[in-house]
């Protein structure tokens, strides 16, 4: 008996120990920042194979050690915000087309969500791996009725909260102009930053010569709000025009989720409140670098 009782007490304290280190482990982890790189050329074609010693990050402008380095091909969580609203359209043809031909280029590990914009916003599914049922919700959309596309932008991070992938993006087909939203613009580029999801923003533009100078200037507003989402969170702006092959778009899209750097480093002062400045900088001329503008810092 008291040989019994020393085997339990010695596997408890076993135990015990493990998991302390396990704990221990996650600790340290919480506070390992991972920041998504992309990297292209001047025309846009992606720049793979780059060893880490060329990358650097800087956390307020003091450069960090990088803590993890990797280049493997990881699923992607994928929230797909499509605008049905009246302004739309003359272009939501093109908009269902982009997203048809993305939809197609994604891998079977990936899921995805799709909220529609009009007046609200609303959930024609949560996430999910049946891309081939999101793509026929994509054909079956139809336009009209006011704006509500920041609602449906906020709406759409808390819903990739409960994404099961690391590797988490937003992609919003829109041409950005809002008339019918709760939230504003700085509350949505706040929780933006906040959130682990990059977001990458299609605009679909209205030619100029068919506006008038008041519709100029809040067209110009929206798509400056596609411009700063995307910068802000690592994301790509990308305007589909009357130029734009919009099947070879999504496909590079498409690629590019799945051909990035991750870059971790952890973080100077984990108990820091609010966003920290980071930068990635690159030993490497005639490239364009897209990556996070702010740590980010988990959502309450």
């Amino acid at each position: 008996m008291a040989t019994t009782l020393l085997r339990l007490t010695a596997l408890a304290v076993v135990l015990s120990s493990a998991c302390a280190a396990q704990l221990a482990t996650l600790r340290v982890d919480v506070n390992l920042v991972l920041v998504p790189v992309t990297v292209t050329d001047r025309s846009g074609r992606l720049i793979t194979g780059l060893d880490r010693s060329r990358f650097k990050i800087l956390e307020e402008g003091v450069p960090q050690d990088i803590a993890s380095f990797s280049t493997e091909d990881l699923p992607v969580s994928i929230g797909l915000v499509l605008d049905v609203s009246g302004s739309m359209r003359q272009k939501l043809a093109t908009a269902r087309a982009f997203l048809s031909a993305l939809l197609g280029g994604a891998e079977d590990r990936d899921e995805s969500l799709l909220l529609t914009c009009a007046d609200r916003p609303d959930l024609q599914t949560g996430l999910t791996p049946d891309l081939e049922r999101l793509s026929s919700l994509v054909r079956a959309t139809r336009s009209g009725g006011s704006t509500a596309l920041i609602d449906t932008i906020y709406l759409s991070i808390e819903r990739m909260r409960s994404a099961r992938n690391s590797r988490k993006v937003l992609i919003v087909v829109s041409d950005g102009q809002d008339n019918f939203s709760r939230h504003t613009r700085s509350e949505l580029i706040s929780r933006a930053i906040e959130s682990e999801a990059q977001i990458y923003s299609i605009a679909t533009p209205e030619p100029p010569h068919f506006q008038k100078a008041i519709e100029l200037v809040d067209a110009n507003r929206g798509l400056i709000l596609l411009q700063d989402l995307a910068h802000a969170t690592g994301g790509i702006y990308l305007p589909l025009d009357a130029a734009s092959s919009t099947t070879a778009v999504a496909e590079r899209l498409a690629r590019t989720l799945h051909e990035q750097y991750l870059i971790g480093y952890y973080a100077r002062d984990p108990a820091q409140k609010g966003a920290r400045r980071i930068q990635v900088r690159l030993d490497l001329p005639d490239v364009r670098l897209y990556s996070r503008s702010h740590s980010n810092s988990p959502l309450p």
